[in-house]
């Protein structure tokens, strides 16, 4: 008397779930949490800005970072994840027009002195965890540098 193939088959099924939600999270938080974390990119302690301000601009571009970027392949294999500071800064940009806009920001970054961060994945991790673990700490964003007008304040 074995086991019934329907429980074998449920298991695998059920196993083969777990195993591809655990993977799925790993890359997920991998791809995402790098491009957002580094003692090269800034946090705020004031609130969001209003959307489409100069203020939502700059803290859109100096709190993201790229992985390397351009060609079909690379991108697909990142899910286009690899250009967050376009995707911060053009939100309702589709991501197939993310390659042309790509340098065009970084243009537009240097001719502005923004830092504009693009590093691969495992360089990111690295600062990642280099947070995690209390190594460094991300930048603090200058108040100097955020109009106030760009702000909404609830009354």
């Amino acid at each position: 008397a074995g086991v019934a193939p329907a429980t074998v088959l449920m298991g695998n099924a059920l196993a083969n779930l777990f195993v591809a939600d655990v993977v799925s999270n790993i890359h997920s938080f991998i791809v995402i949490a790098t491009n957002h974390a580094g003692d090269d990119l800034y946090r705020f302690e004031k609130g969001p800005p209003r959307v489409n301000s100069g203020t939502f601009y700059m803290r859109a571009v100096t709190s993201s970072a790229n992985f390397p970027t351009g060609g079909d392949a690379n991108d697909f294999m990142h899910g286009w994840l690899n250009y967050q500071i376009e995707h911060h800064v053009w939100p309702n940009l589709s991501m197939l027009s993310y390659q042309k806009a790509a340098p065009e920001m970084r243009a537009i970054c240097e001719k502005h002195g923004v830092p504009y961060v693009q590093e691969n994945v495992f360089k990111r991790l690295g600062s990642l965890t280099d947070i995690m673990i209390g190594k460094t700490s991300m930048r603090l964003y200058d108040p100097a540098w955020e109009k106030e007008d760009d702000f909404v304040i609830a009354k």
